[in-house]
C-alpha cells in the first residue's frame, strides 16, 4: 500500500513509524538508513506537536507538514501508536498528497496500528527484568 502512495507524482518515499521512532513498514524504494532517519525525526516532530497541542487544548494532531527547501514532509496519525511519514519533492501537489494520505490512513488505519511497547521484557509469557534475554 505504501508503494501505491509513492506512485503519486512527485512522492518520493513513505514510511510508517511507531511512536517511539521505529520503522513499522516502508516503501520499497526507501533505503533503510534514510528510513531510520525519517522515522526517528518524524516520531520526534509528532511528539512535540502533540505535546504543544495538549498544553494549549487543541486536541490530537491530525497532520503536520514541514516544507524544506528540497522536500516536503507530511506526517499523519495512522492507527494506534503509528504515524505515516511521506517525503515529497517540492513540485508535488500538496492537496493531492494530503487527500491520498488521509485516504490511505482511513483505509488501513487499524492495520497500521502498533501496540505500545512494554517497559519490561517477557520471557515465555512471564514478565522479565528488562535485562538481556
Amino acid at each position: 500500500m505504501l508503494d501505491g502512495l509513492v506512485e503519486v507524482p512527485h512522492v518520493a518515499y513513505a514510511v510508517v513509524v511507531s511512536t517511539d521512532g521505529l520503522i513499522v513498514q516502508k516503501s520499497t524504494s526507501l533505503l533503510q538508513d534514510t528510513a531510520e532517519i525519517v522515522a526517528a525525526g518524524s516520531a520526534s516532530l509528532y511528539s512535540i506537536a502533540a505535546g504543544v497541542g495538549r498544553r494549549i487544548g487543541s486536541g490530537p494532531v491530525d497532520q503536520i507538514v514541514v516544507e524544506y527547501h528540497d522536500h516536503i514532509l507530511f506526517l499523519a496519525a495512522a492507527g494506534h501508536h503509528a504515524r505515516l511519514a511521506v517525503l515529497c519533492e517540492p513540485s508535488v501537489d500538496m492537496g493531492t498528497v494530503a487527500y491520498e494520505v488521509r485516504r490511505l490512513v482511513t483505509r488501513i488505519g487499524e492495520y497500521l496500528g502498533t501496540e505500545a511497547r512494554s517497559s519490561a521484557l517477557t520471557v515465555n509469557g512471564l514478565p522479565g527484568t528488562g535485562h538481556g534475554v
